[in-house]
């Protein structure tokens, strides 16, 4: 699969396969590796606007960068214009950001109960109003992520995505599913491709890309000018690297390994350097809540190896990187002479 460097604003983004912001996932560590296996662009995760605005440690920590990350989007949700202005001036102040992305398609109930994320698209002229007051603020470009709609009832995509353009926005991520569906059913890149066609603005597509396969099908399909992975990435962040080079094998153990200690390691560096870690607050030190947050991960990582069920059993006794890396290495040594 061959796409062109996608441009928009100042933003050059050579090799438009992008990890999507995931709450809980696409912290500086993740990000990191994705970087190393091949993403062309990486997003901070979910990040409130209303925590920037109020001073939150716990917020502002989401907003640690590291010197792999770039280009980086500075991912933030919210519902008042007010709020995304502020949060979108402190991001470009920070001067670590390369654009500010905004979310108007989290289907998360805690976001979408506060009128934010996928709420938005049962207010599209509130949309509106948040990139034209946000791109009025800043000089860094913006964009926005989506989805084709709330709900079949309000399916959407095609005035969103033209009142985004309008507003003023440089680019459009677009996932193809409703909110209301999570990440369940097939994503529908057609409705992908209706977006492409509407608008004239950079359109990356984004649900239902697990494989090198998947990516290509996407862009055949719909034409997007980028692709976007989220769960797809969690434990196989070799993905990036294989839609770029379809002849790139898949990693041995021993590079599967090599990864998940060099994760882990710099989540716990991460986790250290952070203001407040986590779980700081039930007492954990830095190494124990970076191998707590690790444990979704690692799930990923072992997934359909021998073993693995075992190790998940005792997740919660893995608090410490020799611990978490000699289950791994019993999980890998039962798998040696089958893989």
């Amino acid at each position: 699969m061959k796409l062109k460097p996608l441009k928009f604003g100042n933003v050059t983004i050579d090799f438009p396969v992008v990890l999507a912001p995931m709450a809980g996932y696409t912290d500086a560590a993740f990000r990191s590796i994705c970087k190393e296996q091949g993403a062309g662009a990486c997003y901070t995760e979910v990040t409130s606007a209303e925590g920037i605005r109020r001073d939150s440690q716990k917020t502002f920590q989401f907003l640690e960068v590291s010197r792999l990350d770039h280009p980086i989007a500075g991912h933030i949700f919210g519902k008042s214009v007010e709020a995304m202005v502020e949060a979108a001036q402190y991001i470009e102040q920070l001067g670590t950001f390369d654009w500010i992305d905004l979310n108007c398609g989290c289907p998360v109930k805690k976001v979408v109960r506060r009128g934010a994320g996928a709420a938005l698209m049962k207010e599209p002229e509130q949309i509106g109003e948040i990139v034209r007051a946000v791109k009025k603020a800043v000089a860094l470009p913006v964009s926005v992520k989506t989805r084709i709609g709330f709900s079949p009832a309000f399916v959407d995509h095609l005035t969103i995505a033209e009142i985004v353009e309008e507003a003023g926005a440089d680019m459009i991520a677009v996932h193809g599913r409703f909110a209301c569906n999570f990440h369940k059913g097939e994503a529908d890149w057609e409705k992908l491709g209706e977006v492409k066609q509407a608008v004239r603005i950079p359109v990356i597509g984004n649900g239902g890309v697990n494989t090198p396969e998947d990516a290509a099908e996407m862009v055949r399909v719909s034409g997007v000018d980028g692709v976007m992975i989220g769960r797809g990435a969690i434990g196989n962040p070799w993905l990036f690297g294989q839609i770029k080079n379809p002849a790139q094998p898949a990693p041995d153990l021993g590079k599967r390994r090599a990864v998940i200690e060099t994760h882990l390691l710099r989540l716990v560096e991460l986790t250290a350097t952070t203001a407040k870690g986590r779980r700081c607050k039930a007492g954990y030190n830095a190494e124990q809540a970076a191998c707590l947050r690790f444990r979704p991960h690692l799930a990923q990582y072992i997934k359909g190896l021998r073993g693995r069920r075992d190790l998940l059993q005792h997740l919660n006794d893995l608090q410490d990187v020799k611990t978490v890396l000699d289950a791994v290495d019993n999980v890998l040594e039962k798998n040696s002479e089958i893989i």
